[in-house]
């Protein structure tokens, strides 16, 4: 991917954004802020990341950014965070409630340094609450959530997802909490503390859901779009998957007929497909094993019909369209996924490595006004946590 034409940076060019996380929730968030142009500084723990232990995932969110590792139990590593927090624009913790005022990188400490600091604490249900010390990881919080029981209600059991859904979802929130925060302070010029709860962030996207169940009209359908009899996913002759999109629309389901060889059932409106779901379904599911899933997605996009083969992942790569829109940044040898949109500014996404362990410190120290012979003393201390 090429980088930016020289007096047209990417639009967060000059945001400097600490990350104090780990795993996956805030270093997703600052990847997407470092791929728009903001200088991400990550502070490690000693013996870095955990994610580290799986290379490949850890640096799909970590590419382009410094890494600096300092022990937060001394002194010396709580005063260097002190420094990094006076420069910077975001701060991203991820510990759970109450750590983050145990290391002395809290935002009432990092913030008496710096009014205009914007600082989101991701934590699995939010600094209060009942729930608020309670452990969990991804599939915890999809339970909570109700995502699993909405899921057992179209499926017959609950399954844990392909994606780690919460850690993810919790990172766009993150995103988008703080950008708006940075772009009120433009106004105030205080900066701001987000407390986002990743079992709340997972529940957010239920808002589909929770605003049916309250319509007596809607509450006693399935889930979502699942009780439309021409949505989902139908087996075919080569024992892969076609996906058919057809919502309300009559013309594509009388596209569709058409290219199915269902003439007779052209004709039938939206409200009759829906009275006769289950004849519908049935003729759907006899038919598509007639044809292998290519030939149903040529035979179905010949007609302008939302169609789709279902695709494994490692067809993906050889996408003409995601390699159109740019959707794969080849960086020093490894493959890395874009950002999902383009800008007239300029490109954004990945054109940097990710950092080694500690990789950035001398350099990053010394920034801050450390000497040759107190970033040695810090290393010799071990602050430096590595």
């Amino acid at each position: 991917m090429s980088t930016p034409r020289a007096g047209n940076p990417k639009p967060l060019a000059g945001i400097v954004v600490l990350d104090m996380t780990v795993n996956v929730p805030g270093p997703f968030c600052s990847t997407i802020l470092g791929d728009l142009g903001a200088r991400v500084v990550k502070v490690e723990p000693p013996g870095g990341d955990p994610l580290r232990h799986s290379p490949g995932i850890w640096a799909s969110i970590n590419h382009g950014k410094r890494s600096i590792a300092l022990d937060l139990k001394t002194d010396d590593g709580q005063e260097a965070l002190r420094r990094l927090a006076e420069r910077a624009d975001v701060a991203l913790e991820g510990w759970r409630p109450g750590v983050a005022a145990r290391l002395g990188a809290d935002y009432d400490t990092l913030s008496k340094g710096n009014a205009g600091l914007v600082y989101c604490s991701i934590s699995g249900f939010g600094q209060d609450g009942p729930w608020r010390d309670r452990p969990g990881h991804d599939v915890n919080y999809l339970a909570l959530s109700g995502y699993m029981g909405l899921q057992a209600s179209v499926e017959g059991r609950p399954w844990p997802p392909a994606v780690l859904f919460s850690d993810l979802v919790s990172g766009l929130y993150a995103a988008i909490m703080t950008l708006a925060a940075v772009a009120g302070r433009g106004a105030t010029g205080r900066g701001a503390y987000i407390d986002l709860s990743m079992t709340d962030a997972a529940l957010a996207l239920l808002g589909l859901e929770v605003g049916r169940s309250s319509d007596p009209a809607e509450a006693g359908r399935s889930p979502n779009v699942t009780f439309i009899p021409h949505y989902g996913l139908f087996p075919c002759a080569d024992g892969r998957w076609i996906s058919l999109g057809i919502v309300h629309e009559d013309h594509f389901w009388d596209r569709f007929c058409r290219a199915a060889g269902l003439e007779e059932m052209a004709g039938m409106t939206f409200e009759q497909r829906l009275r006769e779901a289950e004849r519908v379904h049935a003729a759907l599911a006899e038919t598509f094993p007639a044809r292998t899933a290519s030939e149903w997605e040529d035979a179905l996009a010949g007609s302008d019909v939302p169609a789709a083969a279902v695709a494994e992942l490692a067809e993906v790569f050889d996408s003409p369209q995601f390699r159109a829109r740019g959707m794969f940044a080849s960086v020093g040898g490894q493959t890395f996924l874009g950002q999902p949109a383009r800008f007239s500014t300029g490109p954004v996404g990945p054109s940097e490595s990710p950092p080694g362990l500690g990789e950035h410190a001398r350099a990053i120290l010394a920034e801050l006004g450390y000497t040759q012979d107190e970033i040695e003393g810090l290393g010799a201390g071990s602050a430096l946590g590595s």
